[in-house]
């Protein structure tokens, strides 16, 4: 996967990567479908990409419906995403759907206490 900085794209510009994607639905929002495997390799360009995200949508959703793995490390950054999103006064929103693979690790990890955690689309682009 080639790397993501603030200026590597344009704000109308719609990053499509062989695992990692960006849907704009509505105006001021945006989805962020991880599919496959995401550990310390993708991790930087998915922090940097959520940020840059921040700062342009009211709402910014990271789809993991389609996730096969991932590791701590994307973990983390979802986890200091919050923050971050919090500091742009963006809301924050992770679907994992019904049949996620990674929602007994959210589960376990405290994630979906913590995390605005969502099953489908429908209920990640409410505002």
């Amino acid at each position: 996967m080639q790397g993501i900085g603030s200026d590597s794209w344009q704000r109308d510009d719609v990053p499509n990567f062989h695992d990692l994607r960006v849907e704009r639905p509505e105006s001021a929002k945006a989805v962020v479908v991880l599919e496959g495997e995401h550990d310390l390799s993708t991790a930087p360009e998915l922090r940097d990409l959520l940020e840059q995200l921040f700062a342009e949508n009211r709402l910014v959703v990271v789809d993991l419906s389609e996730t096969r793995f991932a590791d701590s490390t994307t973990l983390n950054v979802l986890v200091r995403a919050m923050g971050i999103a919090d500091a742009y006064g963006c809301r924050f929103r992770v679907q994992l759907g019904p049949e996620s693979l990674l929602r007994r690790l959210f589960e376990i990890a405290g994630l979906t206490e913590e995390m605005d955690v969502v099953a489908t689309r429908e209920e990640a682009l409410e505002i």
